[in-house]
């Protein structure tokens, strides 16, 4: 009887630490996901929705961890270095997500992997091939659905200037009014203006024309 009951504790204690695990697991991953993916939150659920989206996740995360803390303090010493693994892989993740430059790495990736149908992009509009075509905007450029993914909010792009004074916007984020951020092809490899564009936050040179900019 008494060894039944201890194979019952066990067997409890076992199915508590699984259903921690996923917990401080699922959190994880989660608040992972969001730092990973969100550019592609704002351009799929717009900048009104995406933040709240990100609040929750974040607010999930704290409480999970919060609760998987709580589980590793009222453990039993000799279970708490396996009962404290969810609370260690949430602090890990944390850790990651602060430390780790994740949106440098995304953004990128994002330019290297795109590079060279964004300069496709650059090549027709400096031979006229693309041109201004959204009328309530002389500068904008609705690209052909091959090309959409290639500028967020809407596969729409800036063009500024002409010749060698060219300045080319793909948008990584389109938010309201006048916030955004994005890659800038400048024809004579000269920095973004911040008299065309905005005043920027931010200006990254990525390549010898290329530049990301975030602006508000």
């Amino acid at each position: 009887m008494e060894e039944e009951l201890k194979r019952l504790q066990h067997s409890q204690s076992n199915m508590i630490f699984y259903f921690m695990l996923t917990i401080g697991t699922v959190s994880s991953v989660t608040i992972l996901l969001i730092n990973i993916f969100r550019w592609v939150l704002m351009d799929t659920l717009t900048p009104f929705i995406a933040p709240f989206i990100e609040i929750i996740g974040y607010i999930v995360f704290c409480l999970s961890t919060l609760v998987v803390f709580v589980y590793f303090v009222v453990s039993k010493p000799s279970r708490r270095a396996r009962n404290g693994i969810p609370f260690l892989l949430n602090i890990i993740i944390l850790i990651l997500v602060l430390v780790v430059p994740i949106n440098s790495i995304v953004l990128n990736f994002d330019f290297r992997s795109s590079q060279h149908k964004r300069e496709k992009v650059v090549d027709m509009v400096m031979a006229g091939g693309l041109l201004p075509n959204v009328f309530h905007n002389p500068t904008l450029i609705r690209l052909p659905d091959d090309y959409k993914e290639l500028s967020k909010g809407g596969g729409e792009i800036v063009v500024l200037g002409d010749g060698t004074d060219t300045q080319i916007l793909f948008f990584t984020y389109r938010g309201v009014t006048d916030q955004f951020a994005g890659f800038v092809y400048s024809a004579d490899g000269q920095e973004p203006d911040e008299n065309r564009f905005g005043k920027w936050v931010e200006v990254k040179r990525l390549d010898e024309k290329w530049f990301w900019i975030s602006v508000t």
